[in-house]
């Protein structure tokens, strides 16, 4: 599950508000162990994300498409690409320690009532960084259960913004995950 406060869009004069709800998030990832439970590895996620979408009276530039409103429900489409690098393993409790960095998609931007797509219809991306912090349980050296909180920040681009308009999406998490190695070996600490 995770949070987040919203993007403000320069170049269509829109803002997609988030309204910091708590959202469901689908996670993946294949990781490779370099040493005593730390790893490397690319993750991936999805999330339909509820969004109130309102932009100003500007006309849209050329080359942007997509329908616009005042103010208005909608939902899009994030996902996100990311390397990362994962510490913390072992029997019983132990510490979990994680870092990435990617790519944050917004994709799919469609008004509620009716399904048109709302400006950008190409959708949007922006670089992503996030850490984390949290506790796992290893119920053997290839299988743990882990409840990591993490922070992430989204930096949008500032085209077409006022000095004071804020240009990052902070999003916030709370990830339960269960870990499983796979392979011929086994690593132990």
């Amino acid at each position: 599950g995770f949070t987040a406060n919203g993007v403000n869009d320069g170049r269509t004069d829109s803002e997609w508000n988030f309204g910091n709800s708590t959202n469901w998030q689908y996670r993946g990832s294949l990781e490779k162990t370099i040493s005593g439970g730390n790893s490397f590895g690319i993750a991936g996620s999805y999330a339909h994300i509820p969004v109130v979408y309102s932009n100003g009276s500007l006309p849209l530039p050329s080359g942007i498409t997509g329908t616009r409103c005042g103010n208005c429900d909608a939902h899009l489409d994030m996902t996100t690409l990311v390397a990362t690098f994962h510490a913390g393993s072992g029997y019983g409790f132990h510490q979990v320690l994680e870092f990435s960095g990617g790519i944050v998609s917004y994709l799919n931007i469609k008004r509620d009532s009716d399904g048109a797509k709302l400006a950008p219809s190409g959708g949007n991306i922006d670089p992503l960084f996030a850490a984390g912090y949290g506790i796992g349980f290893g119920l053997n050296d290839r299988t743990a259960f882990e409840f990591v909180p993490e922070w992430s920040i989204a930096i949008h681009e500032r085209s077409g913004l006022a000095n004071g308009t804020s240009n990052t999406n902070r999003l916030n998490a709370l990830r339960v995950s269960l870990r499983m190695g796979f392979g011929g070996r086994s690593y132990g600490r």
